[in-house]
């Protein structure tokens, strides 16, 4: 059973709420059904480096209203998160990657990178849409076939919802539904505390093509609050 906690939601979300409603990074169809902007198409306002985990390292920046990111020193990476956190949510994002790139949207994120991860990662041995555990178990859903949703040189758009405890995480991709997973228990514990940061990935080491690079823009999300 899912259990849903009120009151999880932080007022920074309630204040980016308010701020986001005219962002004109949410198009109107977003806007009308909830979604706020976490980018504003032309800074890294409200993002930094998740610094704890991977230093400083990792380049980031904005080129024609994408946050684009890429190995830096040459391999390696690290994740750049929102500054606010949040709780149960769906989140929208459209992604493009060169090839080849390991990627990923990062959910609940925390200082010492245990996150659920939905992977981008279009390689021949790779997944798109799978979910990842770093730091509480590995793989928890293998999603092969993601890679047959996938547009490689376009961007594409990944819709995730996440709630409850033990998570209850979806995924889409490209408007087909892909992912419908309930996580467990751990140790007695849920896996991911039920807040964190939302986070995008620059993947360190060989698996990433030296100078390619990966762009994610239009990111919103609709915080869940419970009833």
């Amino acid at each position: 059973m899912i259990q849903k906690k009120p009151g999880i939601l932080c007022l920074a979300i309630v204040c980016s709420v308010m701020c986001a409603a005219t962002d004109p990074a949410v198009s109107g169809q977003e806007a009308d059904s909830g979604f706020v902007a976490l980018f504003d198409g032309e800074t890294l306002s409200g993002w930094r480096k998740l610094t704890e985990y991977s230093g400083e390292a990792g380049k980031w920046g904005v080129i024609d209203g994408a946050i684009v990111g890429d190995q830096f020193p040459e391999g390696q990476g690290g994740l750049l998160v929102t500054e606010a956190v949040y709780g149960d949510y769906e989140l929208l994002a459209e992604v493009r990657a060169d090839y080849p790139i390991d990627s990923g949207l990062f959910l609940r994120v925390q200082p010492d990178v245990l996150s659920y991860q939905v992977t981008i990662d279009y390689r021949p041995d790779g997944e798109v849409g799978a979910i990842y555990c770093p730091g509480g178990g590995g793989f928890l859903v293998h999603k092969p076939e993601g890679k047959d949703l996938w547009k490689p040189d376009e961007f594409n758009t990944v819709r995730v919802r996440i709630e409850g405890q033990p998570a209850h995480i979806q995924v889409w991709i490209n408007g087909t539904a892909l992912v419908d997973f309930l996580d467990e228990l751990k140790d007695g514990q849920p896996r991911v505390p039920e807040t964190g940061h939302v986070g995008i990935q620059i993947h360190p080491g060989a698996s990433w093509g030296k100078g390619n690079k990966v762009y994610f823009r239009r990111l919103a999300i609709k915080p869940i609050v419970s009833q």
